[in-house]
Formats: structure tokens, sequence, C-alpha cells
């Protein structure tokens, strides 16, 4: 099997198998929009947590335009927070503005992800050739034909100038849809 180079400092790589198969680790900025759903941005930020434990998330972004907890909320959960104003699209791209890592996934605080979300994200990130994606909830017959959407993936530097939410950023980078 071929693994990644080790990092310095990525010790802990070579006595996980995981991360041995996906050469690209700790690069995922996630741009968390705020709403009022406080429990709902606690969801979302604890289901994030193992993939910022093992290296896949480098950061969380919480965009918040004023909601009331959401500072608290960033301040107790160690991320970034950043205060812009304004329609979903220009709080994403606050967000991505200043994003670190290499790839960007956008969320907000519902639909919450589920269990098994990182798979689909760490192949792509492996094999997707730099393609942006988005990632739908898991469901039945309803989801197939019409999915909804947990977020976007796509590289920092291929970020649009201009964008609207999650779906019209999808369909304007002409992702591919990843479920699980």
């Amino acid at each position: 099997m071929l693994s990644a180079p080790l990092r310095a400092g990525d010790e802990k790589a070579a006595l996980d198998p995981r991360r041995a198969l996906w050469p690209s680790r700790g690069m995922i900025s996630v741009v968390l929009v705020a709403s009022e759903d406080l429990t709902g941005l606690a969801a979302q930020m604890a289901m994030l947590v193992p993939a910022a434990v093992d290296g896949l998330v480098k950061e969380v972004i919480l965009v918040a335009d004023g909601e009331p907890g959401v500072e608290a909320l960033a301040e107790d959960s160690g991320a970034r927070l950043v205060k812009a104003p304004g329609e979903v699209g220009v709080r994403l791209s606050a967000g991505a503005a200043v994003a670190r890592g290499d790839w960007i996934l956008t969320l907000r605080s519902a639909p919450a992800l589920r269990e098994g979300w990182r798979e689909p994200v760490e192949k792509h990130l492996a094999g997707g050739a730099g393609a942006p994606a988005y990632l739908t909830v898991p469901g039945g017959m309803l989801s197939k034909l019409s999915p909804r959407l947990h977020g976007v993936v796509v590289r920092r530097l291929d970020w649009p100038a201009v964008v609207g939410d999650e779906k019209a950023l999808a369909k304007a980078l002409k992702a591919r849809r990843l479920s699980y």
C-alpha cells in the first residue's frame, strides 16, 4: 500500500492506518455560517471535532451577523469568529477570505453532519483532482431525487469572486455530488 510521506511532527500518521490512505491531511477550513440555532451550531461543530483531532480539519471559521450567543460559542469552541453582515453568499466569502486551509467546506447549523461524512470527503480530496464537490444529506429515495445540501468543498484558491448560497456556488463551480 502506498502512503504519503510524513510531515514533520506527524509521527502519529505512522501508527494510524487511516492517515496512510489520504495524502492530503489537515487542510480543510470549515466556513460555518452562524444562525440563532446555537444547539444546531454546537452539534455541527461537535461532528467536526474528530476530524480536527485526526488532522483533516485545520480550522473552523464561524461567520456571524450579530446572532446572540455566537461569540461565546466561538470562544468556547476555539473557532475563529468573523463578523460579516449580509446575505449567505457575502458571509461565505468573508469566511473564505480568512481561511488558511487548502480546501474550504461550507456548512450551516442544519442539516447537521452525520457519522460517515468524512469518508467521501477524504476520498474526494485524495482522488478528486482538485475538482469542487458538494456533500449531500444521506437519506432514502427522496434524497436521490432532490438532495439536501450539507455544503460545498472547494479549493481555497478556486473560490469565486461572487457567491450566492451553497446551491448557487455548487452550480457555478459545476461541483460533483458526494454522498454518504
